[in-house]
């Protein structure tokens, strides 16, 4: 029974923790609880945020310079995907819709607090028709608006599909050998053979054919100043295609041809 008692004694009289530990323990589970109700805050403000209701887009604003395209027509484009709020409109869905318009070349979309989008769209700049259907920009992209919309006075390009950019450069290169003769090129084609022709300004077509296209080009620049210039009124085109010479065809008021 002494034995008993003493075990009884011992354990009644253990001493409690230490201060130190007992506020340890209550920081931690202050801590604890803090975190969670951190982390419920956090999960309430993303559902809210997430919410197409919390701060809708009210407003879409079009910013650039536009001689082809209409703002209330972009206005009208980009609306019907503007969906969800500031923080979750999807504006990759709105710039796709944009840049899906012909005249459109490239357009940026961004927010501005707390209830708008702003967009900056930069228009199509034709150089050039290509075929009957089709312009093509100075980075030789291929475009295709409403016939209807196209300006007047291009200069009409023809090749074969994906080769704009290539006939481009030539009509370019092309121009700045013909700039000597005070001439421009008003068309030019690269047939399925890949043969070049072209026609002047003034009408006149001259035929390069497949091969040796600079040096033609070059030897009726020549030619045109040494012999052809003060005839230009009489000659309806020109075969580049000869080592020596050129081929020229003249018109005939008759109908008739004649060729020297």
């Amino acid at each position: 029974m002494a034995r008993r008692d003493q075990r009884r004694q011992a354990v009644a009289k253990a001493p409690p923790p230490p201060p130190r530990e007992r506020l340890w323990g209550l920081l931690m589970l202050a801590g604890v609880l803090l975190g969670a109700i951190l982390l419920g805050g956090v999960g309430w403000g993303v559902a809210q945020l997430r919410d197409p209701a919390t701060l809708p887009i009210r407003t879409v604003v079009i910013e650039g310079d536009l001689r082809h395209l209409d703002r209330t027509e972009l206005e009208h484009t980009a609306t019907p995907v503007v969906r969800g709020g500031f923080f979750t409109v999807d504006v990759a869905a709105v710039r796709g819709a944009l840049v899906a318009l012909p005249w459109v070349e490239a357009a940026t979309v961004r927010r501005v607090w707390p209830d708008t989008l702003l967009v900056t769209v930069r228009e199509q700049v034709p150089v050039a028709r290509w075929g009957d259907k089709a312009l093509v920009n100075a980075r030789g992209r291929v475009f295709s608006p409403d016939p209807a919309s196209f300006p007047e006075g291009l200069t009409q390009l023809r090749g074969p599909e994906g080769m704009a950019a290539q006939v481009l450069a030539e009509h370019k290169r092309m121009n700045a050998a013909l700039a000597a003769l005070g001439r421009e090129v008003r068309m030019l084609e690269l047939d399925g053979r890949r043969a070049w022709s072209l026609e002047l300004d003034d009408g006149i077509r001259v035929v390069l054919g497949r091969s040796e296209v600079n040096e033609r080009l070059g030897r009726f620049v020549r030619l045109w100043t040494e012999a052809l210039a003060e005839q230009a009124e009489r000659i309806e085109n020109v075969d580049a295609r000869y080592t020596n010479g050129l081929a020229v065809r003249w018109k005939q008021p008759t109908g008739g041809e004649g060729e020297s």
